[in-house]
Parts: C-alpha cells; structure tokens; sequence
C-alpha cells in the first residue's frame, strides 16, 4: 500500500509529464493534490521543493509570467522553514533577475567569471577568480558575495547555523542514499546552485550516493561547516 508521500510523488510524476504535454490546467490541478497529501502528511519540505519545481519548468517553458507566483511561495514557505539560501534562489527566479543581478551589472565582470556565472560552473568559477590580481579578486568577490552569487566563508554563518539551515536537505539527501529518489532532481540543483556559491559539497555527497560511508575519504580539504554538513548526513544514515 502506498505511502501519503509516495501518493504525492506519484501525483508529481504523472503532472511533470502533463507539463510536457502542454495540458498546464490538469498538472496545476495534480501538483495541488499533490501538495495538499504533503502537507498533511508533514512532508513540508517536498511540498515547498515540488511547488518550486513547477515553477521553475514553467520559467523553462518561457512562462515567468505563471511561473513567479510559484517560485515566490515556494520562497516563503522556505523562509518559514529557515532555508534562508533557498529562499533566495526562488525569489531571484521569481524576480527574473535580482535587482542588483542586471545584465549591466555581470557585463562589468571579467569575461571568465561572467562566463562561469551564466553557466552555473562552481570550478570554473573559482578557477576565473583565482586568476585575477589580488586587488581584482578582493573587488569582485565583494561584489559577488553582495549579490549573493557567492557564500563568503569568513562570515558570520556558523557550523551550528548552517547545519539548522540545511537539515531539511540533509535528510533529503540521506533519502535519496537510501533509495528514495522522488527528490534527487531538485536536490542536485540545489546543491550545484550552492556549490557556485561557495559550499563544496557537492562531490561528496555524490560519494555518499555510491555507497562510500567513511568520513575522512570525504571531507579531505573541506572547510569547517563544509564537514559539518558531510558529518552529519553520515549521522542521519547511521541512525
């Protein structure tokens, strides 16, 4: 017998194919089902990420017009539940583009870091700003972490705040090492926006999803809140 959640990730499933088909009224009638199922079940964070969703495969169809009332709910109930980064990345799309993000504004960024940011390469990212003079590195990653395309790791964010921040991903990522994998999708982008941000996770989590449980192999050259987060997703896989 299924599940509230594997009811609600079924609703999801059929309403993304829906999506594709064009027939937006039946898939917005399927994702409020579905959301509904979630939120009665507690299953807050699916909720939010699915409407989100929605809203960003509208924004991809080239609807931000439908697309932005999602994206900015899916924004607040990620407030309501502390996810201030997440939040922020649903507004933005919400907003098309965040005020201070203009095409005025990555045009007077060096060509290789502009290029990485369109392209949502973290690696590339760093590697582009690693080549600048000093002075230019200091002015352009000021101006990166201002607009919040960056995380600054001597800010005031710290382990114990960044692992009440991100527990709901965290358990999301266990699931889906488990086998659970109605959210991999969304959680894969969620990790490449925070890698472009500054978070290294991102690879080691994919070593968690082939099976490897062993710390050290998975947090060498990991910053403090980095292994933080990896430490406690083992902690959620043990328990």
């Amino acid at each position: 017998m299924e599940t509230p959640k594997q009811q609600a990730d079924r609703l999801i499933a059929r309403g993304k194919q829906l999506l594709t088909r064009g027939d937006l009224p039946q898939a917005t009638e399927l994702l409020n089902r579905a959301v509904k199922i979630y939120w009665a079940a507690g299953e807050q964070y699916a909720a939010a990420a699915q409407i989100g969703n929605y809203g960003w495969a509208l924004r991809r169809m080239g609807r931000a017009d439908l697309a932005r009332p999602y994206l900015q709910e899916a924004a607040e109930l990620f407030d309501g539940m502390g996810l201030a980064d997440f939040a922020a990345r649903h507004r933005v799309a919400a907003d098309d583009v965040a005020a201070e993000i203009t095409p005025e504004f990555l045009e007077s960024l060096p060509a290789a870091v502009r290029g990485a940011i369109e392209r949502g390469d973290g690696a590339a990212l760093q590697f582009a700003l690693g080549a600048l003079s000093a002075a230019e590195q200091e002015i352009i990653f000021e101006r990166l972490v201002a607009v919040g395309i960056v995380r600054d790791p001597g800010g005031d964010e710290g382990v114990g705040d960044a692992l009440q921040q991100f527990e709901p991903l965290l358990q999301g990522i266990a699931a889906v090492a488990r086998g659970d994998l109605s959210e991999r999708d969304e959680i894969e982008l969620t990790l490449q926006d925070l890698e472009r941000k500054g978070w290294q996770i991102r690879k080691p989590v994919e070593k968690i999803w082939q099976g490897q449980r062993k710390l050290n192999p998975l947090t060498n050259g990991l910053d403090e809140a980095d292994l933080a987060l990896i430490r406690r997703i083992l902690e959620i896989l043990e328990a």
